[in-house]
């Protein structure tokens, strides 16, 4: 296990690069920090003339950033910065610090690092929970809010999360190429649940929230929660996805967040 290490992904889809060093040619540049008191790694496409406030991702919970070159060229001019908070990606993989709010500081040491002072905030999956913990410690610096196939909540994951979850594949490669067990383990351990549909509703900005079309994890309750409790959320739907609103068209999800800024946040 790869306790207090950086996490070394077998996939090739995870190439190894020098701090600073662009992924590819024209492709995004890798970035480190230690801000959080572990090794963060995060990938920016680094446009030479941004337009518009930059985007934070805070991906699922066994993604690689690479997942997402094709979103952050997409989103050119605009910046995107997609984070591997602690146990995902090259990141650091302590054998514990798996709470909602250690995730929460990984990207806050990001935010700090890059000296952003305002932002739009970008989730996908498990990645919701350490994202909107932000909306305490940061809520003056968020513009708007995507939340990709979540509710408003941390879930408590079942006993049976790490077991069922090692024994699957995503996107093509098994999933503990992708993420050791032991965060597994211990994000089942240590995550804790906690409600944030009233934060939601107090940020006051726009928030998008995108479910898939099959096996979404935003149930009929939840976007009923949604709209009963954050005004004028938008509540879309991804097609063709299942729970994956980057499958099987990649760029479904960062367009619908393209239409909704350019509608609901026009000039930031």
């Amino acid at each position: 296990m790869n306790h207090g290490r950086p996490a070394s992904p077998s996939s090739s889809a995870v190439p190894a690069q020098a701090p600073g060093q662009a992924v590819s040619q024209h492709g995004p540049v890798e970035r480190w920090t230690t801000r959080s008191g572990i090794r963060v790694r995060y990938l920016d496409n680094a446009p030479a003339d941004p337009v518009g406030l930059p985007v934070l991702f805070s991906p699922g919970v066994s993604d690689f950033a690479e997942d997402y070159l094709a979103a952050l060229e997409f989103f050119r001019p605009r910046r995107l910065i997609v984070v591997e908070v602690r146990g995902r990606g090259r990141s650091e993989a302590p054998a514990s610090g798996y709470r909602n709010v250690d995730h929460a500081r990984d990207l806050a040491a990001v935010i700090a690092a890059e000296g952003l002072t305002r932002f739009h905030l970008m989730t996908f999956s498990r990645g919701t929970v350490g994202a909107l913990e932000l909306l305490s410690t940061h809520a003056g610096a968020i513009a708007s809010v995507a939340i990709g196939d979540y509710p408003g909540e941390a879930v408590v994951l079942a006993d049976w999360f790490a077991d069922r979850i090692c024994a699957t594949t995503f996107r093509g490669i098994p999933v503990l190429e992708r993420i050791e067990r032991h965060v597994l383990e211990a994000l089942q351990q240590e995550g804790k649940f906690r409600d944030y549909y009233a934060e939601l509703a107090d940020l006051d900005v726009p928030v998008l929230v995108a479910k898939s079309e099959e096996q979404s994890l935003v149930t009929e309750a939840a976007v009923d929660r949604y709209r009963a409790t954050v005004p004028g959320v938008e509540v879309i739907t991804i097609p063709g996805s299942r729970h994956d609103i980057f499958r099987p068209v990649r760029n479904a999800y960062p367009a619908a967040i393209a239409d909704f800024l350019a509608r609901r946040a026009s000039g930031l």
